[in-house]
């Protein structure tokens, strides 16, 4: 089908900005600038009304579990460590969840996403009492919506060796299970963390990891990683998944706060991905990233939210102004930077993962298009894009009036297309209230 987008400031996110129509031809963009003479007769045209048209945003990690805890408030929670708020908040949450919190909260994060202007996913779930068709339901609930996602189930000890055969299951199934369209869904292989993996995990992770593939983990998000694996191994938290070949060119690697610098340096040699997630990190006061150290060494850094909401602009925002604080200097993690985290690195990601050539919207890329409702006070031009972005957009208000994910209309004119927001939201409520009750929370105290 042949859509045609008009009326639109359209950036393509990199070095050009015009009024300009889009043409897309089933789910590639084939044309930008003045509508052309010929196209079919039986070609939709849709009126985005003037509205900012920007690449759609790609979370390079979330927690589409976490959706529900929103509000939620556990008794006895006085964690003095990053352990701590662990196991008494995001381990009982998780633990709680059965089939239905697992599909509605996904379905909440994906909506929440797709009114971001995000249009891929890298997700990464957790729920140990519903192990087995947990990635199905993440699945169908982003395929519901609309959106790209890539699946991953975290395999932890923690809850005992059955459970973590359970997770190894899940995540092999999830890469031999039947995919839909090509670039809209695909596997990584989900692990908890370093601290929560014997030895004996490790290794039988790494004979169930296809050729290819790589793993989605967390890595040294707070100092416990780090210190438990030099007590227990012998070895730092990277030196000891390289020991197993864990460590990928398709290799997810979130956080990456507490590394030394030969741990960096390996990382680099071995290409893998590390994923910046700073609002996250200072909510859980874990520490900053060396932003810098790892953007010299040429290691492809994305940004994720960690499943503290949807917003990468604000997010992106915010990984600026933290780069700037903890290190004194003003000119710290500049725009030329910052683009390259959201609009080149995340859009890298999502290819490694998914196979989708996205973060462009130009002749012969995927058509993920998000439209923003913003009209700014100053000149818009590529050179004062981001500007306007998170000076504009990120801290005033985004609005997302459109969302095109493979030329598919997601969101038109503020509103989901076959979907029945309402209804979701009355569902994730009825939801909530039942797992809060499981966890044994209450609202806000």
């Amino acid at each position: 089908m042949q859509r045609i987008l008009e009326n639109a400031v359209v950036w393509d996110g990199a070095d050009d900005v015009r009024r300009a129509s889009i043409v897309v031809d089933e789910d590639v963009v084939t044309h930008v600038g003045p509508t052309p003479p010929r196209l079919a007769t039986s070609a939709e045209r849709i009126d985005l009304r003037g509205g900012l048209a920007i690449p759609g945003l790609v979370n390079a990690h979330g927690h589409a579990y976490s959706a529900l805890a929103r509000g939620m408030a556990v008794p006895d929670y006085a964690p003095r460590s990053f352990a701590e708020i662990l196991e008494q908040l995001w381990w009982r949450l998780d633990k709680a969840l059965d089939p239905a919190s697992v599909r509605a909260s996904a379905l909440v994060a994906a909506m929440d996403a797709a009114r971001c202007g995000v249009t891929t996913v890298i997700d990464h779930h957790a729920s140990p009492t519903c192990i087995a068709g947990s990635l199905d339901l993440v699945g169908e609930a982003f395929a519901e919506v609309g959106l790209r996602i890539g699946l991953a189930y975290e395999v932890s000890d923690r809850d005992g060796p059955a459970a973590s055969r359970d997770g190894i299951a899940e995540n092999a199934r999830a890469f031999s299970a039947p995919r839909g369209a090509a670039g809209m869904s695909a596997a990584l292989f989900g692990l908890h963390a370093a601290f929560t993996l014997s030895d004996e995990t490790l290794s039988a992770v790494a004979d169930a990891l296809p050729d290819g593939a790589g793993v989605h983990i967390h890595v040294a998000e707070g100092p416990e990683d780090e210190e438990l694996s030099v007590a227990r191994h012998g070895l730092r938290v990277v030196e000891r998944l390289d020991r197993f070949g864990l460590l990928r060119p398709q290799s997810v690697l979130a956080h990456c706060l507490h590394l030394d610098e030969a741990e960096k340096d390996l990382l680099a040699e071995r290409g893998a991905i590390v994923v910046h997630n700073p609002r996250s990190n200072m909510n859980n006061a874990v520490g900053t990233m060396d932003l810098d150290g790892f953007l010299r060494r040429g290691v492809l850094v994305g940004l994720g939210t960690d499943g503290l909401g949807a917003n990468l602009l604000a997010e992106l925002f915010t990984a600026g102004l933290l780069q700037k604080h903890v290190r004194r200097d003003a000119q710290a993690a500049g725009f030329a930077d910052l683009h390259r985290l959201l609009f080149a690195n995340n859009p890298a990601i999502a290819d490694r993962v998914l196979g989708a050539r996205v973060g462009r919207i130009a002749p012969g890329w995927k058509a993920d298009i998000a439209v923003l409702d913003y009209d700014g006070p100053t000149p818009l031009d590529a050179d004062t894009m981001l500007g306007h972005l998170l000076f504009g957009v990120a801290v005033h208000a985004l609005r997302v009036s459109h969302l095109f994910v493979a030329g598919r209309p997601v969101l038109r004119d503020g509103s989901f297309v076959g979907l029945d927001e309402p209804a979701a939201l009355a569902h994730a409520r009825d939801a909530a209230g039942a797992l809060w009750r499981r966890v044994g929370a209450g609202g806000p105290r």
